[in-house]
């Protein structure tokens, strides 16, 4: 390192096109190319993101499936690399450790792990100098139920690259609303994830079931990729048998949800666990008012239900969660008790339009004043100087 530059090294498993994927390489583009010379190390496969990454002038390295240690050692001396991060990958980490490069993990999410992934975090704990983590649930949960010291862990949310979804919006593709059968009357709740049960879909068919009972105005576009297809098969059928096919539509992936954020009302996403979930941001950023569950960032983002309404999750505080309750909610429940409540928030939202739009708004101003991810990299570029300056 000279003065003040950094050579910092990235790991990933894989960086082809993940949505993680994506987030690291959106941060790689940020950084300050006068402080930070940036190397991408792959231990999986590589692609599109790879390529794109490469186009804009970041260095990226597939390791090979034999002396995968003997090439990582080369590049760290290759590149007299002095800061490390690593996103749900653990290969180098002895080997940072040995050539005494600092080492930053992040934490993506509420890390409700199966007991052997859990062990691993906990025996990757020693070669971690600090953590990055998303939100506040997911810094709680990493010290209550991971073991994690508090001082260990800088607590920074995602953000989002506002640039980019200003030009998005501007060529939004239209759709229109009787494309997927709803009407003009309809209030429609727009729900952007993968189509993973974990997202709380059958908690959002139970309260629909609800409110489907008093009336018929109120709808859900579920916009996402399927994770597990025998899952959402069986999904899709229980919706059918209960006569609930026309009130939540699950038309499946579209890469351009912006033109979605055009026919729909608000923003749904009732999920059992989150870290600090992008889609929320572009919600906001598309002024839609928002439902969430108190998981993940929620709490941080809705304040005194300005922009929003919180609803209470099934298991009460965060540290109550782990990998069998969270499998038991997403897989083999049908009934919740939060159900009434979620219903509640979808009616009254529906029947407060114009004040719900107005809070949308809100929402907009809030993510492009205190979520733009250029705040969100400067901050990580503080942490990032401190580390190697007190390693130098």
């Amino acid at each position: 390192m000279t003065g003040e530059r950094i050579n910092l090294l990235i790991e990933v498993a894989s960086f082809d096109k993940g949505g993680l994927e994506k987030v690291v390489l959106d941060s790689a583009l940020r950084f300050d190319r006068s402080r930070f010379s940036v190397t991408v190390v792959s231990i999986g496969r590589t692609g599109y993101l790879a390529q794109l990454a490469e186009r804009h002038g970041i260095r990226v390295y597939r390791l090979p499936l034999f002396n995968k240690q003997g090439v990582y050692r080369k590049i760290l001396n290759r590149h007299d690399i002095n800061l490390s991060n690593s996103h749900f990958s653990y290969f180098g980490y002895p080997l940072l450790q040995a050539s005494g490069i600092p080492n930053i993990t992040f934490i993506h999410n509420v890390y409700a792990f199966l007991p052997p992934m859990l062990a691993a975090f906990r025996d990757a704990d020693r070669y971690v100098d600090h953590y990055i983590s998303v939100s506040n649930s997911a810094t709680r949960y990493a010290v209550g139920k991971l073991g994690v010291r508090t001082e260990k862990i800088t607590t920074i949310p995602n953000g989002l690259i506002v640039e980019e979804h200003e030009e998005r919006k501007r060529n939004a593709s239209p759709v229109r609303r009787g494309e997927f059968g709803l009407a003009e009357t309809d209030y429609v709740f727009l729900n952007v994830a993968s189509y993973n049960l974990h997202k709380g879909h059958y908690l959002m068919a139970d309260a629909m079931r609800r409110i489907a009972q008093l009336r018929s105005d109120i709808k859900i576009l579920c916009i996402g990729n399927v994770i597990n297809q025998p899952h959402i098969t069986a999904f899709r059928r229980y919706l059918k048998e209960k006569s609930l096919d026309r009130s939540i539509l699950m038309p499946g992936y579209y890469p351009h949800v912006e033109s979605f954020y055009g026919i729909t009302d608000a923003f749904l996403l009732p999920s059992f666990i989150e870290g600090w979930s992008i889609a929320m941001n572009e919600a906001m950023f598309y002024g839609k008012p928002l439902i969430l569950t108190r998981t993940g960032a929620s709490e941080e983002v809705i304040r005194d239900g300005d922009i929003g309404i919180l609803v209470d999750n099934e298991y009460g505080d965060i540290l109550n969660l782990d990998a069998a309750l969270l499998d038991d909610l997403a897989y083999n429940r049908r009934e919740f008790v939060t159900a009434d409540q979620l219903a509640g928030a979808m009616i009254a939202m529906a029947d407060n339009r114009d004040y719900w739009r107005a809070a949308g708004e809100k929402g907009h101003e809030k993510v492009v004043k205190e979520y733009a991810l250029d705040r969100t990299i400067d901050r990580y570029e503080q942490v990032f100087a401190a580390f190697v300056r007190r390693n130098t």
